[in-house]
């Protein structure tokens, strides 16, 4: 039995151990040590651990498990039960401090095994610092996850000796492969379209060969087994030596981008009524033709097509019916052109057809004759037949062009000789059409500049009664002052008048200066009867001009029967002619007075007699002119009958052209009434009307 002396002294040497034991272990780590000699008695914490708890209030083993959080809770009360058995444990915990979550390693063990009252000894490990870093570092390895499995581009990985060496499942999945079979060098060529496979094989040459990036647009087979438009990115990793040690890469679906693309792009280059190419489009394929043509020497022909009469269809039928007419005629040139040709629709109704490698002349003819016969047959637009006819010209490169623009501008010219020569004709280019053609534009370039810069003159000619010798009227003619102050006829322009803006820009510009005229000679006390005026095809195609003359004669203050329109025959050719009658019927309607111009020499006939409110009839100049000519008889009768029938319809005839008393003469024993000439006054400018006006108003 050992002495109480040896008891304690073999107390203080455990003691003396177990202090060094602890001194070392602190040594070895970061280690806070913690007694619990019972269940609610404080805990004895050294300075270590009551850092690591966070908490310097005193603790009992029953507060600090409440401490712990719950998913190891358990843990810790079983590795205790242990430890009171005699076992030693570690354990992870967690709990919740002032500044967070903190987590440490518990080693939970009796402090003296064997003793009659237990003492827990409790080593604590703080993992905080850590568990925080793999916290973070798990976050950043989810954020990376779904990166890539989010993201649309698909990595892959790839080896300058192995070819692809890893792809993601994703991958896998939508091209429908495994593994296996889409690593190395061939797993794309199982997958890429086979007309992309070229430019694919390509590429990838190119990038193992220069070392430089890749990008490229393919279409991909997916599992589907539809194909999908995919880009394809691949960038070469090196070492210090400079050396390809990797390539990175991605997939990406842009199937939906591609098919927008080739939407707008085909938006662009087509004509989105009839789905033929546009005139940009056009342009180029023409520029390129060309260019071929002149390296293998071959033949190129240009056939430029219009719709005769077209802005009529629209003016009567309405831009619906317009509209179809030129879908229908998309559609009869597309199915009789059985050569290789570029069709396309420029604008309006105007249309062309590129014919390359063209080996006869002659096959433009031949089908200008194809749809010309087609064209015979009615088109049907909304169970209505309707005549359509074309005019078409060509021109052939490098007979009579030496370059695109060449050839588009003299096949642009034969057009315009085929409709001048009366519409529904097919012309070839031929150089004298050119000096035609400039003639005509040098026409239209005078007519325009005249208004712009306020050339034109209104010249007036006196209608006289042949009754009394007093002035009823005056007829308003256009006259041109030239740059050296000459004064032009409307002949030296007379192109500009079938141009529609020009012709309306000179009927705005005369119409202003004539009521100025009129408002002046009123304000005078001047008497001027009633003022004829001319209205132009062009003008009686446009609605506007009834507005215009309402708003003119309104503004002035002037009474709309002092105005005459006088209207040319010619207007009533073609498919206006219903909206021609129905113009005149409203210029009559609102109070204007209607001639027809120029009768017996145009396409006027009894129907339109009968059809509009026309007040007078001007019989031709040229059958004044032939009253006593050779064929005198003829003449003479037929202005007998026009000044008869004028009088059944209860019109006023008026004579133009009358030269000589004698045709005076003739022309009042007949019943005309009303005469135009130079016998009586050629046209003069406001000054010289001024004077005749205020003197004396008769015939001499």
């Amino acid at each position: 039995m050992n002495s109480p002396k040896a008891t304690r002294s073999g107390q203080a040497a455990d003691k003396a151990a177990r202090q060094q034991g602890e001194s070392a272990l602190a040594m070895l780590a970061d280690v806070g040590i913690c007694r619990a000699v019972s269940f609610t008695a404080p805990l004895d914490l050294d300075e270590r651990a009551m850092a690591i708890v966070g908490d310097r209030s005193p603790l009992s083993v029953a507060a600090a498990l409440r401490m712990l959080t719950a998913d190891c809770r358990a843990a810790v009360i079983g590795t205790i039960r242990r430890a009171l058995a005699g076992e030693h444990g570690q354990v992870a915990i967690s709990w919740q401090a002032s500044d967070g979550t903190r987590y440490a390693d518990a080693g939970i063990g009796p402090e003296s095994p064997g003793a009659e009252r237990p003492v827990l000894l409790v080593t604590l490990v703080d993992r905080s610092v850590e568990r925080a870093e793999l916290a973070s570092l798990r976050r950043r390895v989810e954020h990376l996850w779904h990166t890539v499995e989010l993201n649309p581009q698909m990595p892959w990985l790839a080896e300058q000796t192995k070819g692809v060496t890893a792809v993601t499942e994703r991958y896998l999945k939508l091209v429908g492969l495994q593994e296996e079979e889409a690593l190395g060098f061939l797993g794309w060529m199982k997958v890429v379209h086979p007309e992309d496979l070229p430019k694919m094989q390509a590429a990838v040459g190119k990038a193992m060969m220069t070392g430089t990036q890749m990008d490229i647009r393919l279409r991909f087979r997916v599992a589907s087994g539809e194909y999908r438009w995919m880009r394809s990115q691949t960038f070469p990793r090196r070492n210090e030596e400079g050396e390809i040690i990797q390539w990175y890469g991605y997939t990406e679906d842009i199937h939906e981008i591609v098919l927008a693309e080739i939407e707008t792009r085909w938006a662009a280059d087509h004509d989105p009524l009839t789905g033929l190419p546009n005139r940009a489009l056009f342009n180029r394929r023409l520029d390129e033709t060309i260019a071929r043509a002149r390296d293998d020497l071959s033949r190129v022909g240009l056939m430029m097509l219009d719709l005769d009469h077209f802005k009529d269809v629209n003016d009567i039928f309405g831009h619906d019916a317009g509209d179809r007419l030129l879908r229908q005629f998309a559609r009869i040139l597309q199915e009789n052109i059985d050569v290789e040709a570029t069709i396309a629709r420029l604008g309006g109704d105007e249309f062309a057809i590129l014919l390359p490698n063209m080996e006869a002349t002659g096959t433009l003819e031949e089908l200008a004759e194809r749809i010309f016969s087609e064209l015979k047959t009615p088109i049907n637009l909304d169970s209505r037949d309707f005549d359509c006819r074309s005019s078409a010209g060509s021109a052939i490169f490098p007979t009579y062009a030496s370059n695109a623009s060449e050839l588009f501008k003299h096949a642009d010219i034969a057009l315009y000789e085929a409709k001048n020569a009366g519409r529904g004709k097919y012309v070839n280019f031929e150089p004298k059409m050119k000096n035609a053609m400039q003639r005509r534009v040098a026409m239209i370039n005078i007519g325009r500049e005249a208004v712009e810069n306020h050339r034109l003159i209104p010249y007036y000619q006196p209608q006289f009664s042949l009754e009394t010798g007093a002035i009823l009227g005056f007829e308003a003619l256009l006259r041109r002052r030239d740059h050296n102050g000459q004064i032009c006829l409307p002949g030296t322009i007379a192109e500009a008048f079938n141009d529609f803006e020009v012709a309306e820009a000179i009927g705005i510009e005369m119409l202003d200066m004539i009521v100025r005229d009129m408002v002046e000679w009123r304000e005078r006390g001047l008497d001027f009867g009633k003022m004829s005026i001319n209205a132009s095809t062009s003008e009686f195609r446009n609605r506007d001009f009834i507005e215009r003359l309402i708003s003119h004669a309104d503004d002035a203050g002037i009474a709309r029967d002092r105005f005459v329109v006088e209207v040319n025959e010619d207007v009533f050719v073609g498919r206006a002619a219903p909206l021609v009658g129905q113009m005149i019927n409203e210029l009559k309607q609102e109070g204007f007075g209607i001639s027809l111009d120029d009768f017996g020499t145009g396409y006027a006939s009894l129907t339109h007699l009968r059809e509009i409110p026309v007040d007078s009839l001007k019989i031709d100049r040229s059958f004044i002119m032939d009253l006593f000519g050779d064929s005198e008889n003829d003449s003479a009768a037929i202005v007998s009958a026009i000044i008869k029938l004028g009088h059944s319809l209860n019109m006023t005839v008026v004579a133009e052209g009358i030269e000589t008393r004698r045709q005076a003469t003739f022309l009042k024993r007949h019943g005309c009434t009303v005469g135009q000439g130079f016998l009586f006054g050629r046209p003069q400018p406001k000054a010289t009307i001024d004077a005749l006006l205020a003197g004396d108003r008769k015939l001499a």
